[in-house]
């Protein structure tokens, strides 16, 4: 057994950091063991004076990883929007268990701070926003780790509406399409944006005829 102190307001050793963060530090018989943030501590449930053996020390430094990353999540996603995959591969990245992060990870949901459907309905329609094809949304909610049938409702929503051939006249603009040249241009260009190659010719011939 060893008996636990508790050290409030311990500044952080971490040489890199452009300010000194403050902490709390637990020492076991006088010797270092472990710095908590304070935000983090109050779910540790230790006290002073515990007496703390290498079940209960292993208990804590378990519970400690787990708050720490449950409150990494939130503060990621209080930056910007992410997937659950991104989420994933950035606990990854930190070496977090496994089981650590689907535990913070389902936390965080019934929190509502991390939603794979919301996220790639906003990203379907800001694709099809800003002139994108189909396709091209499929690749960017890949890209961010969304697939499946929640990728697949997210796109059917988006898209559901919008005639593929309209869309590709509409990010076509006044590209000229006037000669040979011009529309293997535009063709290479709605094939870049997403659009099918039946629709980027329907387009094109479109633009012809109005042009």
């Amino acid at each position: 057994m060893a008996r636990l102190t508790i050290e409030h307001g311990a500044a952080d050793d971490d040489t890199k950091a452009t300010t000194r963060r403050r902490s709390i530090a637990l020492r076991l018989d006088g010797k270092a063991w472990l710095r908590v943030e304070p935000e983090a501590f109050a779910e540790l449930g230790v006290a002073a004076g515990d007496e703390i053996d290498a079940a209960r020390r292993a208990e804590v430094e378990t519970a400690l990883a787990r708050v720490r990353a449950r409150l990494f999540v939130i503060r990621s996603l209080s930056a910007k929007a992410q997937s659950t995959a991104e989420i994933e591969k950035k606990l990854a990245a930190r070496d977090v268990p496994a089981d650590i992060v689907l535990e913070a990870i389902e936390r965080v949901m019934g929190y509502g701070y991390l939603d794979d459907a919301a996220l790639a309905g906003q990203l379907a329609r800001g694709m099809r926003s800003r002139g994108y094809g189909r396709r091209r949304a499929e690749q960017k909610l890949r890209e961010r780790g969304l697939h499946g049938p929640t990728a697949a409702a997210a796109l059917a929503d988006a898209y559901a509406e919008q005639d593929e051939a309209e869309l590709a006249l509409e990010a076509l603009g006044r590209r000229p399409v006037t000669d040979d040249a011009d529309r293997r241009r535009a063709l290479a260009f709605l094939a870049r944006r997403g659009f099918s190659a039946g629709a980027a010719w329907a387009a094109i011939r479109r633009a012809g005829e109005e042009g």
